[in-house]
């Protein structure tokens, strides 16, 4: 949206913006402004309606997106602080637990753990199954616990309905828990799940932070799960207003949790609620949207809504047929590397990470700077991982998780049998780790050596806890921390070959927590809160000159002038996991919308012949999307004609499994389904056309068919 649109809004955002009370919904399509919308409205409830800014809530899904909000409002009302609780939900659920959650009978010194952290306990608990091998993953069972705390339910209880692996999960779920309590930690879930437990069933809690939030936003609240949704509901009962804003066309998140439901159920669920459609878009040119509202008009789940714009004319939206995923590479950094564009413009859109290295490959030979959002994340490298582990033990001592990360990190010469006679009397006497090393430091049954290792240990926490608080800068600390256990030593001695490169992660660090420091020094607590709710794209800086690579569901809420979106094959976009379910397919739908509406100016589609999967040569036709979206626009690139003498030898036409005898089809034959897409024949058994055959196909399934009424046809026999 240019600076001049930005000054005044059109009518449909007028009448959204103004709507003071009850419950509204902003239907807000891709590049309409919702973000705009947002900051008006908050405007207008304070310096129009005089509203006082402590009586307004809004919640986001991005820190990015928060801090996006806060900025605008603030210059729009001329203020450094506006007053309004502004930021994502995890932020406040975390903030309102700090205050609340004693409640529930814990400490509002709890420790938040991340994905990693979360993992390194699973795996814990995993091989702490009796019985031999679980036939689990961590992994696996953590899906499962977070699928079911999202919807705020609990295992169910009846075990005659329990598979052996949802047996497995039922136990983990108890120790899971068990071991957070123990640790005085929670993990994102509960974030959520805890403050709408505490707002459900403390009436006084819920009482005084309705009338404290008299006015509440949600942005992208297509992308709510249920607990996100008990938490707005909650917080508008009484007062009833409740400003939604969303798009369900680009509802892409079910599997963290996310249901559309919610926002097509919204005039159900919020009686007398007034619907705003946003379809203006200021983002992208004619023919993009043209193709994008082609392909979503497929979706049966849809409010409805058309994209237009007053945009003049812009490139037709081009589609390359390419030989193999590497050709594919070549085609997009050749075409950037002549284009001479602004390299922070140009994204590089995927369905899987796995996408990416062919891409990286091609930019790196090109000499074209990229960045990849998604790798592996700043704050998630294990130097810094480390140094975090020790700060978060300062901050809480019950946390066995840091604790037995950093504990012979650098070595201090305890051994496996000490570590494990610590950890056994630790769950023995029911206490921390911490508290265990304290005592250790008296215990005749260790050696004068371990005793004296530990102690050391303890007495470094203690220094660094006196520090924390005395000063609420953080940075003195750290390099107190890495000064007094020798870190860089350690980073040399342990990685001769990489050393250089870990320890400029080190500085890196440092240098991040000084800019913290100057900006605002909050104290070692809060600094580690707001290091616990970054996500990627809060560490990706839009501002470095390079291609950004990244997956369509981290593109979400950004747009570039150019845009690759590559992979639109069957089984890839649309996903293979998602052809059983025809609402899985129209997430996929979505998911490709979303990619081409991120661009501005140019929007290029890409696919592959022939892809490397799991080592293996595969053809898996073209996506279905193309042929959806291509009444909107798009048109095939047709390359120049070859000055070769060779000539092209045709492709022999695939025959369908029905017209051939089906003894023909044995154990290695390339055939493709209409529905799943190619496979591989695995087994055979039966003549003619009786003849059952079981397919394992590209994404990894497996399923047996009747190849006389199956819809399939042989690539080669």
């Amino acid at each position: 949206m240019t600076k001049e649109q930005r000054l005044s809004l059109n009518e449909a955002q007028q009448k959204a913006v103004r709507d003071a009370d009850g419950p509204s919904l902003v239907l807000a399509g891709a590049g309409s402004g919702k973000t705009m919308v947002i900051v008006e409205r908050l405007a207008w409830l304070i310096s129009e309606r005089g509203v006082d800014p402590r009586h307004i809530l809004a919640l986001t899904f991005t820190n990015k997106a928060a801090a996006q909000m806060r900025d605008r409002v603030a210059a729009r009302l001329g203020r450094d602080r506006v007053g309004a609780w502004l930021g994502t939900f995890h932020s406040f659920g975390l903030w309102f637990l700090r205050r609340e959650i004693e409640q529930l009978g814990r400490k509002p010194t709890f420790t938040v753990f991340d994905d990693t952290d979360q993992l390194s306990l699973m795996k814990k608990l995993v091989k702490e199954l009796p019985n031999g091998p679980a036939h689990i993953t961590p992994r696996e069972a953590l899906t499962w616990i977070s699928r079911l705390k999202q919807n705020l339910e609990k295992p169910n209880k009846d075990e005659s309905l329990a598979s052996k692996a949802e047996e497995l999960c039922r136990v983990l779920w108890d120790r899971y828990h068990d071991a957070l309590l123990h640790a005085g930690a929670v993990d994102f879930d509960d974030l959520l799940v805890l403050t709408a437990r505490l707002l459900s069933d403390h009436e006084t809690v819920r009482t005084r932070y309705q009338h404290r939030y008299q006015y509440v936003h949600i942005d992208e609240y297509q992308d709510t799960n249920h607990a996100q949704y008990t938490i707005a509901r909650l917080l508008s009962e009484g007062h009833g207003n409740l400003f939604a804003v969303g798009d369900e066309d680009q509802s892409i998140y079910s599997w963290r949790g996310a249901t559309i439901r919610n926002i097509l159920d919204f005039e159900r669920d919020f009686p007398n609620a007034q619907v705003f459609r946003l379809e203006q878009n200021y983002r992208s040119t004619k023919p993009i949207l043209n193709a994008a509202n082609a392909l979503v008009s497929h979706n049966e789940q849809r409010l409805g809504k058309t994209l237009w714009t007053e945009q003049a004319e812009g490139e037709t939206v081009l589609f390359h047929a390419v030989s193999d995923g590497e050709a594919e590479a070549r085609l997009v950094a050749d075409q950037i590397d002549e284009s001479g564009i602004d390299l922070r413009e140009v994204a590089v859109l995927y369905r899987t990470n796995g996408q990416a290295r062919l891409l990286e490959e091609a930019l790196r030979k090109k000499g074209i700077p990229y960045t990849v959002l998604g790798g592996v994340r700043f704050y998630g490298r294990k130097e810094i991982k480390d140094l975090l582990a020790y700060l978060r033990l300062v901050v809480n001592p019950a946390d066995d998780v840091s604790f037995s990360r950093i504990i012979n990190v650098p070595p201090r010469g305890l051994g496996a049998v000490t570590v494990a006679r610590m950890n056994e009397y630790a769950a023995l006497r029911n206490m921390p780790l911490m508290d265990v090393a304290r005592e250790l430091e008296h215990d005749q049954t260790f050696s004068a050596r371990v005793r004296n290792s530990v102690a050391q240990f303890v007495h470094l926490m203690d220094d660094l806890a006196l520090m924390a608080r005395k000063n609420k800068e953080v940075a003195p600390l750290i390099e107190h921390l890495i000064e007094q256990i020798g870190y860089r030593e350690f980073i040399r001695q342990s990685d001769e070959k990489d050393f250089r490169s870990r320890i400029e992660v080190v500085d890196e660090f440092i240098a991040s927590c000084i800019q913290a420091d100057q900006t605002e020094p909050k104290g070692l607590l809060s600094f580690l809160q707001d290091l616990s709710l970054l996500s990627d794209v809060d560490e990706w800086d839009p501002n470095t000159p390079a291609v950004t690579l990244m997956t369509i569901h981290s593109a979400k809420g950004l747009e570039f002038d150019h845009v690759y979106l590559v992979g639109l094959e069957e089984g890839l976009l649309p996903h293979g996991n998602s052809m059983d379910s025809d609402d899985a397919i129209e997430e996929e739908r979505r998911l490709c919308y979303v990619a081409m509406t991120r661009a501005r100016k140019k929007l290029t589609l890409t696919a592959a012949h022939s892809r490397l999967i799991y080592g293996e040569a595969s053809d898996r036709g073209f996506s279905r999307f193309l042929d959806e979206m291509a009444p909107g626009g798009v048109e095939l690139y047709k390359p120049p004609k070859s000055t070769s003498k060779a000539t092209a030898q045709p492709k022999p036409k695939p025959k369908a499994a029905s017209d051939i005898d089906g003894d023909g089809v044995k154990m290695g034959t390339r055939v493709r389904h209409a529905k799943f897409g190619a496979g591989v024949v695995m087994y055979s058994a039966g003549s003619g056309k009786r003849r059952k055959v079981r397919i394992r196909f590209q994404t990894g399934r497996v399923r047996e068919f009747m190849l006389g009424v199956a819809p399939i046809e042989v690539l080669e026999d």
